[in-house]
């Protein structure tokens, strides 16, 4: 009978032990797992922030001309005749050049999740830089061009807001 008793109670701490160290077990793969999961989150975060300032970065290589003319135009100092001209003939360049830039600019594999909605951002941006270009051939208003960068500007916003990010506006970025 002691005998009995004995292999019982060995058997019951056995049991103990294998059944403590699945546990353990178990919670070390739920902490991996969601290390794992915060470590993508703050990857996802870094490069969506790295990719939002790699937006102005782009537009501000090439927009130059198309901002001298509307600081121009805003200020009431645009030149007269053959100079009007050659402005307008810049700054329409300057836009058709940042469209392109825009077009070409590509999304980082870490933010596929994101892809369609900063695909429509950046479709929406080029629209307002194709609609400037347009504009710079007749009376040159931008206010239908802005409002389309404006939209832009909410979808990003959103985007960045998901992430747990300040909402920014790369239009104040690119008008400098």
């Amino acid at each position: 009978m002691k005998k009995l008793l004995v292999i019982g109670f060995s058997a019951a701490l056995l049991l103990g032990a294998c059944s403590e160290e699945n546990a353990t077990d178990t919670t070390n793969e739920e902490t991996a797992g969601t290390e794992e999961a915060a470590g993508s989150s703050a990857d996802i975060k870094q490069e969506m922030m790295r990719f939002y300032m790699s937006v102005p970065n782009t537009i501000n290589a090439s927009d130059a001309d198309l901002n001298a003319f509307e600081a121009a135009q805003a200020d009431a100092s645009l030149p007269e005749g053959e100079d009007l001209q050659k402005m307008k003939d810049a700054a329409k360049a300057a836009a058709e050049k940042t469209a392109a830039a825009v077009e070409g600019i590509e999304i980082p594999e870490t933010l596929e999740e994101q892809k369609g909605e900063i695909e429509e951002a950046l479709a929406l941006i080029k629209e307002s830089y194709d609609m400037k270009a347009d504009e710079l051939t007749k009376e040159a208003s931008f206010e239908a061009a802005i409002a389309k960068f404006q939209e832009a500007d909410d979808k990003f916003n959103a985007l960045l807001e998901v992430q747990e990010l300040n909402p920014s506006s790369i239009q104040n970025e690119v008008s400098q």
